[in-house]
């Protein structure tokens, strides 16, 4: 027979101390005592009793004590009721939330919840746990160790399993949520002793301020490499990380980073880094960079971004392996702010940009100091058929190697859509374009350029669909959409504009375009019950007629931009003329491009770009990509681009492999074919535990021409704090 809460006590006290015949005031005193003890806690036991003389009620038999929203489970538990303390026996266990202390016997105040445990085991969230020949409860958050371990792998490593690593130490002090201050203290890995440190100060918790685990390296550039990163936890809505490192061939590198939220959708980082290159063959001794990234909602349709960079040489960030390999093989090094507002009837635009080429040819930098742009999306006009659009923008453009100007520019147009039955659609369009500039060193004054633009567009869709095809499929429709487009724009003599970008520059159009597009649409039904669809294949033809092709004069920035996917234009026999422009032959036809996407599953799929020159019967470029992820098993992307004109031709490709739950190998290369050299290979190796982490990955690279080759290699090492909710 179990007892339980107030009834137990009250009836065991009532026939424990009835008989007796005590003094009317001392049976008052002992019944307050017992009802103090009865709204304290509730207690259930296999038996209850109470000790007059002692003024204790002693618990015995699996017993449960509930005290506000802490729980405590024993053997046997002696309440006294004057000290409102209690002692407990035999696989103590108090919980309070996630938080569990555990031991042989606690010596316990209910009243302020402090204690001491004797062979204590405890463990707090999100994911400490410590032992000690003694816990004692100091405070809330606060506990006292004396010949105590504590680690972070107990979630996934249960006793008796030994952990991955622990610290010991003669004393400790855990503040939790904060640190865990030691006195001789040592580190211990698959139970053998790692470091030793007199004093040692370990922060526990998911933001907490201190030294983080430095990072170590060796490259044939830059030498032996150690990092050393400090990680300070301002506030709850911003912290920063500040890093020393020291390359022996290069010298000392300082890196900081901060990061902060300034509301919910306001939000940035900034950093800086500066560097004493002491390498002979460093373009200056002294390197530096600064990022700031920013993003802010003003206003219900207002929006604040920014992504500044500034470097203090071109080669920066393709000195260092450990760069990023965006940030390695980027071309140019664009810097921005911009104030947008997003209506349903237009967009409005205010930009800040200055953009570097990263190149080796030229120290070049262009400038949008400012840029406003207007853009009304397509709606209808009053109670018309008719459909308006389009776009105003003024802005003022700088280049430090050529002119400066500023440039007004208004492009507007009106489409009719008509539909011709019930499979046919057209869409006529004219617009009227003008653009205007400042005076520049081409034009002594203001200059001008004024276009008009015809269109027509015939587009159809067909649609099959295939009900229950197999393959557990619910259904797979098949959509043919063919379209043919004409346009025509004039030509005009644009040589004494500025070329700034695709704006001051419109190729005459006189074009005929066909397109025909297929599609694969799969429905099936998840093991859930959800339905969904996908896209399982994708082939697009395309190519265009120049009905009056001629020779022309181009601006080089134009003809730069002109790849062999596109099929709006078409040149061949290109002559400069020295100028910024030059003369080139249009083509008849353009190139045939044919583009196509395959994804049989979701996380499959390979997609391919092929651009065939029909008048010299050649391939002019190959684009093909394969992408295929498996979660938790594998992650693999290769592409390889080919170009004829530009004599490129390369490969990427990149692997993620997980060989167990706890290895992950990643394998990266970049191959250049026309040169036959591997541009970069790496190789990576990365265990991670519950607990803890531990990183190496390889590099080679070639730096160019008569360059030596770079070897490069990188350790980390890290511990980590497991949440409950991960391990479960």
């Amino acid at each position: 027979m179990r007892y339980h809460p107030a009834s137990a006590i009250i009836f065991v006290s009532g026939l424990l101390v009835a008989p007796f015949g005590h003094a009317a005031n001392d049976l008052q005193q002992d019944l307050e005592r017992l009802q103090r003890l009865r709204d304290a806690m509730e207690v259930d036991a296999d038996s209850v009793e109470y000790l007059e003389a002692e003024r204790k009620v002693v618990a015995k038999g699996g017993v449960r004590i509930g005290l506000e929203d802490r729980s405590l489970f024993a053997d046997e538990v002696a309440v006294d009721l004057d000290d409102q303390t209690l002692v407990a026996t035999g696989h103590v266990l108090l919980m309070e939330g996630l938080n569990r202390l555990e031991g042989d016997r606690i010596e316990y105040n209910y009243r302020t919840n402090l204690g001491v445990v004797g062979n204590g085991r405890a463990f707090l969230a999100p994911g400490v746990s410590f032992s000690g020949v003694e816990i004692r409860r100091e405070s809330e958050r606060q506990y006292r160790l004396i010949q105590g371990r504590f680690t972070t792998c107990r979630l996934c490593q249960p006793e008796p399993q030994s952990p991955d690593w622990e610290f010991r130490a003669q004393d400790a002090t855990v503040y939790q949520d904060d640190w865990i201050v030691s006195r001789n203290t040592s580190f211990w890995v698959r139970g053998i002793p790692a470091l030793y440190s007199p004093i040692a100060a370990v922060p526990i918790g998911p933001r907490r301020t201190g030294f983080l685990v430095p990072r170590f390296g060796y490259g044939n550039r830059d030498g032996f490499v150690v990092k050393q990163p400090f990680f300070w936890a301002l506030s709850p809505s911003q912290d920063a990380t500040v890093t020393l490192a020291y390359r022996a061939k290069r010298g000392f590198d300082f890196l900081g980073e901060y990061r902060y939220i300034l509301a919910e959708d306001s939000r940035g980082e900034l950093s800086g880094r500066y560097l004493h290159d002491n390498l002979s063959t460093a373009p200056q001794q002294n390197r530096a960079e600064f990022k700031w990234l920013h993003s802010q909602l003003l206003a219900p349709t207002w929006t604040f971004k920014a992504d500044v960079r500034v470097q203090s040489d071109r080669a920066l960030t393709r000195d260092f392996v450990d760069s990023s390999v965006a940030d390695r093989t980027q071309r140019t090094l664009p810097s921005k702010g911009f104030v947008t507002q997003a209506t349903p009837q237009y967009m409005l635009l205010g930009l800040v940009d200055v953009t570097r080429d990263l190149s080796d040819v030229a120290e070049t930098r262009t400038s949008r100091l400012p840029e406003v742009r207007f853009q009304w999306l397509p709606g209808q006009l009053l109670e018309t058929p008719l459909v308006a659009e389009g776009e105003t923008s003024v802005v003022y453009l700088e280049r430090n190697q050529g002119e400066d100007a500023g440039r007004f520019d208004f492009h507007s147009g009106l489409r009719l859509p008509v539909a011709l039955g019930p499979w046919l659609a057209a869409s006529s369009l004219v617009a009227f374009r003008e653009t205007a500039y400042t005076g520049t060193e081409r034009s002594s004054g203001s200059s001008n350029r004024t276009l008009v633009e015809l269109g027509e567009r015939l587009a159809s869709r067909f649609a099959r669909r295939f009900d229950e095809p197999g393959l557990s499929l619910l259904r797979l429709t098949h959509v043919v959409e063919p379209a043919l487009t004409y346009q025509y724009v004039p030509w005009a003599d644009q040589q004494s504009l500025p070329q700034f970008d695709p704006t001051d520059f419109i190729s005459a159009q006189n074009r005929l375009t066909y397109q025909l597009t297929n599609r694969l649409i799969a429905r099936w039904r998840e093991a859930g019950g959800e339905i969904r669809s996908h896209e399982v294949a994708t082939l697009e033809i395309a190519q265009s007629w120049n009905l009056q092709s001629k020779t022309r004069e181009f601006s080089d920035a134009y003809l730069t931009s002109l790849t062999p996917e596109r099929v709006d234009q078409a040149v061949t026999d290109v002559r400069s003329l020295g100028t910024g422009f030059s003369q080139a032959r249009e083509r008849e036809l353009s190139n045939l491009v044919f583009s196509a996407g395959l994804s049989p599953l979701p996380g499959v799929a390979f997609r391919g770009t092929l651009a065939l020159n029909t008048e010299d019967r050649r391939t002019d470029a190959i684009n093909t990509g394969v992408q295929l992820r498996l979660p938790d098993l594998l992650t693999l992307e290769i592409g390889s681009t080919y170009v004829r004109d530009q004599l490129a031709h390369g490969l990427v490709a990149k692997i993620e492999m997980h060989v167990t739950k706890t290895v992950l190998l990643d394998f990266l290369t970049r191959y250049d074919a026309h040169t036959e050299t591997f541009l970069e290979s790496a190789a990576g190796l990365r265990y991670s535990s519950c607990c803890w982490e531990l990183g190496i990955k390889y590099t080679n690279r070639t730096r160019g021409p008569g360059q030596p080759v770079e070897n490069d290699v990188r350790v980390t090492f890290d511990l980590k704090i497991p949440t409950p909710a991960a391990a479960r």
